[in-house]
This record gives structure tokens, C-alpha cells and sequence, in this order.
């Protein structure tokens, strides 16, 4: 793994990257992947892919309380982190 150049970034930006790890340290388990969160996350939107709902697979009336997501796997927890951020269980994922 290439060395990181923290002297480039801003002191907001310093600041944001550990408060972040901090969240995410204190929940973490299992293997985790180290990237450059602040440049993922200003990516964030440039190609983001919506998803679309399929009555014919659902039960019932909406708001469900389980969802089944069926795509691209970075592009389904994107989708959840920004429409369910802290409000969801368990995830699934079922590796292609």
C-alpha cells in the first residue's frame, strides 16, 4: 500500500478524516480496507446510480421494514448509507 501524503490536506479536512475513523473504529469488526475517505467521499455523487423499486417483488404496503436490493453491491450501500444512515440492522451480501 502506497504512503499517504497528509500534507496536502486542509486542516478541515484533517480533522473530518479522523472523526471518521474514530466512528468507525469504535464499530467496527471483522477486515477492513483503509482508503482515502475524503477523496471517496467527494466522488460520492459524481456517478451515483439510483435504484428503482419493483412492486412485483415486494410484500405488502410500504414503508417496509426489510428491503431486498438486488445490483452492484458498492452502489446498494451507498444507496443505504445516504437513505437509511443508522437505521439499518443487517446486511447481506451475497459475494458474486
Amino acid at each position: 500500500m502506497a504512503k499517504r501524503n497528509y500534507t496536502d490536506l486542509t486542516k478541515a479536512e484533517l480533522v473530518q478524516l479522523l472523526e471518521a475513523r474514530d466512528r468507525r473504529d469504535a464499530t467496527r469488526f471483522g477486515l477492513v480496507w483503509e482508503a482515502n475517505e475524503i477523496e471517496r467521499d467527494k466522488a460520492l455523487n459524481q456517478d451515483f446510480v439510483a435504484l428503482d423499486l419493483d412492486q412485483s417483488l415486494s410484500c405488502g404496503d410500504a414503508p417496509w421494514k426489510n428491503l431486498i436490493i438486488e445490483g452492484d453491491n458498492f452502489d446498494a450501500l451507498r444507496y443505504l448509507r445516504m437513505t437509511f444512515a443508522g437505521r439499518v440492522k443487517c446486511i447481506y451480501i451475497d459475494p458474486p
